[in-house]
């Protein structure tokens, strides 16, 4: 009944206590593993090929017309001036260094380690990039876009949510990282493993983010 009364608060719930939930911390983590193990196996790249046929695909639809605007979001620039911008928000609010640390703390870890996972893997980029897109010269896998927002997008949530909490700041961030994601599709930058990986690892990072949040707030 709660439900049908309030619709956006209770999937602004649902979506909090599953992203942040220790069982979905270690499926994602398992999960990234066996992608990264057998990505070049038959059954992922048939996979990654179906997806990018589907991609590919000359039709019109609303999700890939606004899909294709928010890669933007998820861009590492746009995410160091998303994060100052909320840094900056809660030292003066809250004047708390903890917070400070933490948000920082996201933003490098997040990037970081997707950095380091790319020079790892070496995965270059797909060749059936869009003529009109241009072509990038880093690793591909896992995608940064999609690891990094999910981390910092849903970080910001849980420091939102606590400060502003009429704000269904979870399924907001819920519907940028699912747009971010699929502009990663829709464009073509990345095979769909590298998209699932990306998902993975952005849980991954999001609950060390949390802990790390948490610790320093004890110290």
């Amino acid at each position: 009944m709660y439900f049908l009364l309030h619709p956006i608060s209770s999937l602004n719930h649902l979506i909090a206590r599953l992203i942040t939930d220790q069982v979905l911390f270690i499926i994602s983590l398992i999960f990234f593993i066996i992608i990264a193990l057998n990505y070049k196996k038959s059954f992922w790249q048939s996979l990654d090929n179906s997806v990018a046929k589907w991609a590919t695909e000359p039709r019109e639809s609303l999700i890939r017309n606004i899909s294709g605007h928010f890669a933007l979001f998820g861009n590492a620039v746009f995410h160091i001036l998303f994060s100052l911008v909320l840094l900056v928000i809660f030292f003066i609010v809250k004047h708390s260094t903890s917070i400070t640390f933490a948000i920082l703390f996201t933003l490098i870890f997040s990037w970081a380690l997707n950095r380091l996972m790319k020079l790892v893997y070496k995965r270059t980029r797909p060749e059936h990039l869009n003529s009109n897109v241009r072509k990038r010269l880093s690793y591909c896998f896992p995608s940064g876009h999609v690891m990094a927002s999910i981390s910092i997008y849903f970080f910001s949530a849980v420091l939102l949510q606590g400060s502003i909490p009429f704000f269904p700041w979870y399924l907001i961030s819920f519907v940028i990282s699912f747009f971010i994601i699929m502009s990663r599709i829709y464009l073509s930058h990345h095979y769909f493993t590298d998209v699932l990986g990306g998902i993975a690892m952005g849980i991954f990072c999001l609950n060390i983010s949390i802990w790390f949040y948490f610790f320093v707030g004890l110290m």
